[in-house]
């Protein structure tokens, strides 16, 4: 081929369009059984019952709230990550034992349903006239022992049924019994599960998501909370990284202990939720007849709700539809809860208590006006004061912890990306070359508190005020910056004028008669 001039060379680069905040990523925690997963290494993508069935031995608890949370998130083609840390029972750990007691002989044909750790495990005893009690608990043995999923082994003894946790460890302390319905003749006596002890070793634990960020870590309560809000706590400002995410943990006990406990902590990335515990007759265990840890799990599905993209029809009432981060200052309380099951009529916390349990830090999960789904109340932290032990609202409330997050994101990705090999100058700028000063910085910053706020038009984000006030302050509170050229550094002081949720109305009515 012959010469060809003029020599001409055609490069193209990437289209110039700004960085985004990044996907949501949920890291469970919990305990296995047997399975092809290492105790202790991380597991990245988890996407089907299978995957946790076959890692971590299907009747663990772990596979259990990991089933629970697939199955919120699989509403949506778009969703978060799911990531698992499993660690084995420790070799010394003891499991929590309960039991099922039949007394009598039946007089009348009739049914029992008994159902152990969870509305979904129901077990359904048809009683004929002259069972014996032995005759009702090998039925009960028997039906527990054909299920596959059940987080108990059962064994019959002249119709006392033993009920043994699957994983040692505190955990098992938590599984709850419920008997529902009576037959003539046969007594039916429920005794706590108890006695679950030592749980596996907490050593290193978080040493395989070094510099992974997790905007959730589902985690067991019983393993107590000092190791998971230490990690999360660490994450929340780090240089030159964005690590941040909340701790989810759900714990069941009564509002006395809860309040107590909750009073010990005091971090802004610590969601505790509660459950009431239950000592009656027919029902021991939680309010709310579920594992804490799959409460927790299905909490940290609404992971969802901030997924740009994402289907949350099934967990909003307010028409969007959509998820996105804008739904950083969308109010989490009146959420339903589909896959939980309602409480009972006196189950419930007084509304005295879950005004306690909420200003201590707690979340609590109700029941709607109609008694038909479960909701949740006001998402809170357990923050409550600052390091001078004075009262501090700024993280009280998990969508405040939300929507900082995300901005600081923003801002740091969109930083990052426009200001790659720039040149600093406390000058004027150069037509046609990557330079940076103060002016400059001060419009690239106000570009993304147009965005942030929707005052550009874009309405992805709505987590800041957009108001010539708002921006006026914001641009104010920037002409502090100071430029450093011996080391290269730009330090600036700014203000986040964030938006809130809507909490409290207060409308005054005065009579007329005219």
């Amino acid at each position: 081929m012959g010469s060809s001039f003029p020599y001409m060379t055609a490069n193209l680069n990437s289209a110039q369009t700004a960085a985004t905040v990044g996907d949501r990523k949920i890291l469970l925690i919990g305990q296995m059984v047997s399975g092809t997963a290492t105790s202790g290494a991380l597991n990245e993508g988890l996407l089907s019952d299978a995957d946790f069935n076959d890692k971590f031995g299907r009747t663990s608890q772990i596979a259990k709230a990991g089933r629970a949370l697939i199955k919120e998130l699989s509403v949506s083609r778009i969703k978060p990550t799911v990531d698992v840390i499993a660690l084995s029972d420790n070799g010394s750990g003891v499991a929590a034992t309960g039991s099922v007691a039949f007394s009598g002989t039946a007089t009348v044909a009739g049914s029992i349903i008994i159902y152990v750790d969870s509305f979904n495990r129901k077990y359904s005893l048809t009683i004929a006239s002259g069972d014996t009690a032995t005759t009702i608990g090998a039925a009960l043995a028997a039906a527990i022992t054909a299920d596959l999923d059940a987080v108990v082994t059962a064994s019959n003894s002249t119709g006392t049924v033993t009920l043994t946790a699957v994983n040692a460890g505190t955990q098992g302390n938590t599984i709850g019994i419920k008997v529902v319905g009576t037959v003539t003749g046969i007594t039916t006596t429920l005794t706590a599960f108890s006695g679950g002890a030592t749980d596996p070793s907490l050593t290193g634990l978080f040493d395989v998501i070094d510099g992974v960020r997790y905007t959730r870590i589902v985690y067991p309560h019983e393993w107590g909370v000092s190791t998971l809000t230490t990690e999360t706590e660490s994450r929340f400002n780090v240089d030159n990284k964005i690590l941040d995410g909340v701790g989810i943990t759900c714990e069941i006990d009564t509002h006395a202990n809860i309040v107590a406990n909750a009073a010990s902590y005091n971090q802004k990335t610590s969601g505790y939720m509660s459950n009431a515990k239950i000592s009656e007759s027919g029902h021991v265990g939680g309010a709310i007849f579920e594992s804490p840890l799959v409460i927790a799990a299905i909490f940290a599905a609404l992971e969802n709700r901030l997924t740009n993209g994402s289907n949350i029809s099934s967990i909003v009432t307010n028409g969007q539809n959509i998820g996105g981060s804008f739904f950083g200052a969308i109010p989490y309380h009146n959420t339903p809860f589909i896959n939980l099951p309602t409480i009972e009529t006196g189950h419930d916390f007084t509304d005295a208590e879950v005004t306690e349990l909420e200003n201590a830090g707690v979340i609590v999960l109700r029941n709607n006006p109609a008694n038909t789904v479960l909701i949740c109340n006001e998402a809170v932290t357990t923050y409550k004061t600052n390091t001078l032990g004075a009262v501090d609202t700024t993280y009280k409330y998990l969508n405040s912890v939300d929507t900082l997050s995300l901005v600081r994101e923003y801002f740091f990705n969109n930083i990052k990306a426009d200001l790659s090999q720039h040149i600093l100058t406390t000058g004027e700028l150069i037509a046609g070359r990557p330079m940076i000063n103060k002016e400059g910085f001060i419009a690239l910053m106000m570009g993304y508190y147009a965005t942030l706020s929707g005052y550009n038009g874009d309405n992805s984000y709505v987590l800041l005020r957009s108001s010539e006030a708002d921006r006026a302050a914001f641009r104010d509170s920037l002409e502090s910056v100071d430029i450093t050229l011996s080391t290269g550094t730009i330090t600036a002081e700014s203000i986040a004028n964030i938006v809130t949720q809507v909490r409290n109305i207060i409308i005054n009515f005065t009579p007329t008669f005219e």
